[in-house]
């Protein structure tokens, strides 16, 4: 009977040894797995992950350090399966949804990357970067209150310095989208204080300013972009845009003209110069910009659509039909080209084919024909599209 009792008492020892035994070398194949993680050995880390999981499928630190490793190499559909494996373990581990949020966001999952972010915050309310990320999903959603308001609670748990002024920045774009725009001048102006060499939040005050009017405080921010990146081809248009509110046209017409020297095919410039240099009286040398824009977009048919805007406005209307014409060839259901079709033939007396281009632009949704039906056509004129 001892001898029995003996021998249970060696097995359950070797049973207890054996376990412990695999514990350790579990806890060592994890850091080995960990320390080649931190090598940038990724492949080989999750060799040893893949191991671990084989042999304890409910592993959750190998489904998290697999995940890390998977999201080095933008392996963001394996995270994500590995994350709801350590989630079904783990259901409050807000790192491990922080994770998953991050890799829905790289998937293009804006929705699913929104509501793991809020589960991190579901269980740490404290979770800085947490807000930060799902700021930016909901500015991606067009949710811009939302956005703002997770901005602002980032800006409360951390306010921003100099090395984080960026959070500034990013909640005066959302104003910027919500229509806030002197909300969001002060915040470029914070971000600026924070980081003067920062030319994009100069850019966006500018814009804002643009949109409250302050054409002047437009201009000197598009100036001072200009000085830090003399090749900023956005600036130059949008002070050109303020210089034009401000009827400097000879300044406008400048600042397109380096626009378009930095990028000559940039087509809005070309369109944009021919109406300044309209507004300036130099309509010959306007109808010549709308003519180099067709020739360096012959397929686009905007280029024929402002052409021939600019011909009716000056009252050639038979050069006008033309284009709209042009139009309607490259794309044959161009609701506004039947509409303006229509005015020219109208303004050339041609009110048969003024009806027929109206009703064509009624029947495609342009709600302008029916008061152009009435007035030209009354409604009772012969041969019209049925």
């Amino acid at each position: 009977m001892k001898k029995i009792v003996l021998f249970m008492a060696i097995l359950l020892s070797t049973a207890v040894i054996s376990q412990a035994n695999g514990t350790t070398l579990t806890d060592s194949t994890l850091q080995e797995g960990i320390k080649k993680y931190k090598e940038g050995n990724f492949i080989g880390a999750i060799s040893i992950y893949d191991q671990l999981i084989a042999e304890n499928s409910r592993y959750t630190e190998a489904y998290l350090e697999r995940a890390k490793c998977r999201i080095a190499i933008e392996d963001h559909e394996g995270a994500i399966d590995d994350l709801d494996k350590a989630l079904e373990n783990e259901s409050s581990d807000y790192d491990a949804y922080f994770m998953r949020g991050q890799s829905k966001a790289h998937t293009g999952d804006h929705k699913g990357a929104i509501e793991d972010f809020s589960h991190a915050i579901k269980y740490n309310p404290k979770f800085h970067e947490a807000y930060v990320q799902r700021a930016h999903e909901k500015f991606l959603m067009s949710d811009y209150a939302g956005a703002i308001k997770d901005y602002s609670t980032a800006i409360k748990q951390n306010p921003p310095n100099q090395n984080n002024f960026e959070l500034y920045h990013k909640r005066g774009l959302a104003r910027n989208e919500y229509g806030k725009f002197k909300e969001a001048i002060d915040d470029f102006s914070k971000a600026i204080e924070l980081y003067p060499k920062y030319n994009y939040a100069y850019f966006y005050r500018g814009f804002a300013k643009n949109h409250i009017g302050d054409f002047k405080g437009a201009i000197d921010d598009f100036t001072k972009v200009i000085s830090l990146d003399p090749n900023d081809k956005n600036s130059y248009f949008n002070r050109a845009w303020s210089k034009r509110e401000l009827k400097d046209f000879k300044g406008a017409i400048a600042d397109y003209t380096k626009n378009i020297e930095i990028d000559p095919k940039d087509e809005e410039a070309y369109y944009q110069r021919a109406i300044v240099k309209f507004l300036a009286g130099e309509k010959e040398d306007a109808k010549k910009d709308y003519a180099l824009a067709i020739e360096l977009f012959p397929d686009n048919k905007m280029s024929y659509m402002h052409r021939g805007l600019f011909l009716l406005e000056v009252g050639d209307f038979k050069e006008a039909i033309e284009d709209f014409s042009k139009v309607i060839e490259l794309s044959k259901n161009d609701k506004e080209a039947y509409y303006y079709r229509g005015i020219a033939k109208s303004s050339s007396k041609d009110n048969e084919g003024a009806c027929l281009d109206m009703r064509k632009a009624e029947q495609l949704g342009e709600q302008r024909a029916s008061d152009e039906i009435r007035r030209v056509c009354k409604r009772a004129t012969p041969n019209l599209l049925k």
